[in-house]
């Protein structure tokens, strides 16, 4: 029988004979315990306990390796981003590695949205490339061309038409994802063509990317989908409409509900109160609470992002707190980085000027 373990008293000085106590379990004892530590951290605010979980992403264990590489995907540590990319290096689980593949992903979309990233963007996008260069399972590498496209590379636009032509159904619905995920028009045309392809995969994956780059004259389209033979296709005209939103589709999902389907009349009434919460949200923001900062980021509680300087989140630096909400990582200095020294400056914040009218 496992050691019972107070995660309360789990500190920073404490995280080493943690993980050595843990380390003794069974393997499926120990997937239970970082199941538990990633809910105790969810549940108590200012709790990091990342240092500690991550000490087991090389665990002989695939479903521990697995767990542990999942719960990465929540991480803006740039020391994750590099353990992400050794997991997709080093992995020998295919399972595993997929899931390294889809976090890489989030990676590239994170720094394509911030665009003083551009040069963090090309090294993911060499490794990426790299990567599919040399990979050996086709469907490894299209799963990294869906990661990568979401920047628009004129190199992985190459490699999306490639995949389009192919007559193989995996490579045409990588193609058709990567060209949701890219956010450019330009691919309308294209999407448009399968969307009566014979194959049901193909249908719903055109369904949703159009949603994603099309606009409410494009519902129409979707909304003949409803009436598939697939009830997943059906699904995916569903939320492909629903992601349009504006009140075409809203009056599309009122009749849904009454569908001879049960999972599209409860799918319309979730698309529904999801879309009814985003008006809600967007009426609350009034010109008022503008002007009052309602929108003002210096009122926003930080999170784990890059916009100020973080030394903790953003180096691996951090102070040693009893309370585990911080941490030291030994290697400090990002290897990504050709000028590390660059990198801090980067983020220091500009010093307070006078005011001239004072």
């Amino acid at each position: 029988m496992k050691e019972k373990i107070d995660f309360s008293k789990i500190n920073f000085n404490e995280f080493e004979n943690t993980y050595n106590q843990i380390i003794k379990f069974t393997d499926k004892e120990i997937e239970s315990t970082i199941s538990d530590l990633i809910a105790y951290e969810n549940q108590k605010k200012g709790v990091d306990l990342e240092t500690l979980i991550i000490k087991f992403l090389n665990h002989k264990s695939t479903k521990v390796r697995l767990k542990v590489t999942k719960y990465l995907e929540n991480s803006s540590d740039i020391s994750t981003l590099r353990k992400i990319k050794e997991v997709i290096e080093f992995e020998s689980d295919e399972s595993v590695k997929k899931e390294a593949i889809i976090i890489f992903g989030n990676w590239v979309s994170k720094y394509v949205i911030k665009k003083n990233k551009n040069k963090e963007l090309n090294t993911l996008i060499d490794f990426g490339l790299s990567f599919i260069e040399s990979s050996q399972l086709e469907e490894e590498e299209n799963l990294m061309i869906q990661s990568l496209s979401f920047s628009n590379d004129e190199k992985i636009e190459n490699l999306i038409m490639e995949k389009y032509s192919s007559t193989k159904e995996e490579d045409i619905n990588c193609s058709i994802l990567s060209m949701g995920n890219s956010g450019d028009t330009k691919w309308i045309p294209l999407i448009e063509e399968v969307l009566e392809n014979d194959n049901y995969k193909i249908r719903s994956n055109s369904c949703i990317s159009l949603s994603l780059i099309g606009d409410e004259e494009h519902i129409d389209q979707i909304k003949e989908l409803l009436e598939d033979e697939e009830l997943e296709t059906q699904k995916s005209a569903l939320i492909g409409i629903s992601n349009i939103g504006g009140e075409y589709a809203k009056s599309i999902l009122e009749k849904l509900k009454f569908s001879t389907e049960p999972e599209i009349v409860e799918l319309s009434k979730v698309k529904l109160e999801e879309i009814r919460l985003e008006e809600e949200l967007e009426s609350s923001i009034t010109p008022e609470k503008m002007s009052e900062g309602f929108m003002d980021q210096s009122n926003k509680k930080p999170t784990k992002e890059f916009d100020e300087y973080n030394a903790a989140e953003i180096e691996g630096w951090g102070s040693l707190n009893s309370d585990g909400t911080s941490f030291l990582a030994p290697d400090a200095i990002d290897d990504d980085i050709d000028d590390p020294i660059k990198s801090l400056a980067d983020y220091e914040k500009p010093i307070d000027q006078p005011n001239i009218d004072d």
